[in-house]
């Protein structure tokens, strides 16, 4: 059975006040991871800490004394940043974020059983190595050459009791060039595959637009992120006449900062959204290790540096 941590109180529906007190109070635990680094308060986070790469464990990090890597420990706690056990989600619709293949199976162990779950993954991402030789080991699947959006949905076949169906494209999609807009239309980036224990099961392709940059580097832009997939749901399931059920996204408690997003999701509608989170002792059974490592130190940097600049988005869009 999986440990769970109580959830603390859902944020998707705040007030403007205790939003602003959610912000005040990350803001000040963010002063004082600067510091950690520093020495001082006054430094801009998003310089202090490093943009984090993709994927994310190729992430550097910061050169850390043995005691601030403990002090900064202490402080992306605060933020829910690795933490050992589960935080689940309530939300009945679920979207599991997609990511490296353990990262995918440990989302799929986590959350209610759900009226509709949806695999996300990307077209674009080419799996790595370890993902081929992860597959290849543990499922006897050759995957070379394949993406994360094949790993999502073979991944989804792969649930216990899933009834495969005959595809079915729905009539919705969202634009990466407008602001990922909601699309009456057979896009593609929405389908149905199946069905587990009697609900949907679907998979979301996650699109963007790759380009090279004027330093002949290979770069990507008009991806939606967490706030923006749970968006389209939720307008995919306003424009079926749906504007009761509740959205929830599945991710690591690596990737802590997604509860900004399900906040910001809960701006723009009255829909509640929600994010549950794998503890590191889910992902140690994945992936059939006997103990939860912690969070890799080099990692923390770049998750404070993409939660506080989820927060400079939430004040924007809060304003």
């Amino acid at each position: 059975m999986t440990n769970t941590d109580k959830p603390s109180p859902s944020p998707e529906h705040m007030q403007s006040a205790e939003v602003e007190a959610y912000l005040a109070e990350r803001t000040q635990w963010m002063g004082e991871a600067v510091e950690i680094v520093t020495g001082s308060t006054d430094g801009n986070p998003l310089e202090v800490f490093p943009e984090p790469t993709t994927p994310r464990n190729d992430s550097e990090g910061l050169p850390l004394s043995d005691t601030q890597a403990v002090q900064l420990r202490e402080i992306a706690e605060r933020f829910g940043i690795g933490a050992e056990r589960d935080v689940l989600g309530t939300a009945k619709i679920r979207v599991k974020e997609g990511g490296k293949a353990w990262k995918v199976e440990a989302e799929a162990k986590i959350g209610p059983a759900g009226e509709t779950i949806i695999f996300a993954g990307s077209e674009n991402r080419k799996l790595g190595q370890d993902e081929v030789d992860y597959m290849y080991e543990k499922h006897d699947v050759e995957m070379s050459g394949k993406t994360e959006y094949d790993l999502v949905r073979l991944l989804a076949e792969q649930q216990p009791d899933f009834v495969a169906q005959e595809d079915e494209v729905l009539p919705f999609g969202y634009d990466i060039s407008n602001h990922f807009e909601l699309i009456q239309d057979t896009t593609g980036q929405l389908v149905k595959i199946g069905e587990l224990r009697g609900q949907p099961v679907m998979v979301l392709r996650v699109d963007r637009e790759d380009f090279v940059n004027e330093a002949g580097e290979n770069k990507y832009r008009n991806q939606p992120d967490s706030a923006a997939l749970m968006s389209f749901i939720g307008d995919v399931l306003t424009a079926c006449g749906d504007e009761e059920s509740s959205v929830g996204l599945d991710t690591s408690t690596t990737y802590a900062s997604r509860a900004v997003d399900t906040i910001r999701a809960g701006l723009r509608s009255d829909r509640f959204f929600d994010v549950g989170m794998y503890g590191r002792q889910t992902l140690a059974d994945v992936r059939g290790l006997p103990i939860a490592e912690p969070t890799a130190i080099n990692q923390i940097p770049g998750e404070l540096h993409e939660f506080y600049s989820k927060m400079l988005n939430l004040q924007a869009e809060l304003q």
